[in-house]
């Protein structure tokens, strides 16, 4: 019976653009003085499913890269990355096109990267060093998406678009614990075009 239901499976590697919401964050940093990363930047990762039936079971993960921010004196980037599992259902599936939502839960993590530019003379950089700040918030993370994918023989093309939420549980600073830090909650939008392979 588990044998008959078993009807295949895919993976692939996926690339594009996520934009996540750092409104808040944005607004203490730029408060204390610092630019802050912009909320969009490059994406990659990847997923895996095998088939159940018309149910996918597999999970994945990827990576968002935020655009930096600069000032005279300071840089400032960051990234989320997120792994999850997840579960789909083939809304259409032929031999050559499948199309299916999904929902996952998994975590991740959003960090953020702040060095001071500063030059010199070698002793006097020494003795005051450039500062480094890394603010990084982790925690259970949801998401939701619909992907498209064309078969020709094992090859498999397609697109993405999705939504998720890191329900991070506070943030920490030089892997210090913090109060009073920033909404913790953070959306993220992505559209992603997918290659891979597989059968079904």
């Amino acid at each position: 019976m588990i044998t008959m239901l078993l009807a295949g499976g895919l993976g692939y590697w996926h690339f594009g653009y996520g934009v996540t919401d750092l409104t808040e964050v944005r607004r203490r940093l730029e408060k204390a003085g610092y630019p802050s990363p912009h909320g969009g930047g490059y994406l990659s990762g990847g997923e895996g499913y095998a088939f159940i039936g018309d149910f996918l079971l597999g999970g994945g993960s990827f990576e968002t890269s935020l655009a930096a921010a600069t000032s005279p004196n300071y840089l400032s980037e960051g990234k989320l990355s997120v792994g999850y599992f997840s579960l789909g259902y083939a809304l259409l599936k032929s031999a050559k096109v499948l199309l299916f939502p999904s929902l996952g839960v998994g975590g991740g993590s959003l960090t953020l990267r702040i060095s001071e530019s500063k030059t010199g003379n070698f002793d006097d950089v020494l003795k005051d060093p450039p500062t480094r700040i890394v603010l990084n918030a982790e925690g259970f993370f949801i998401k939701g998406g619909l992907t498209f994918l064309y078969r020709y023989t094992f090859l498999a093309i397609g697109i993405n678009a999705g939504a998720g939420y890191l329900f991070a549980s506070g943030w920490k600073i030089n892997e210090n614990l913090t109060t009073g830090y920033p909404e913790s909650r953070s959306l993220a939008f992505w559209g992603k075009l997918v290659i891979g392979g597989g059968w079904w």
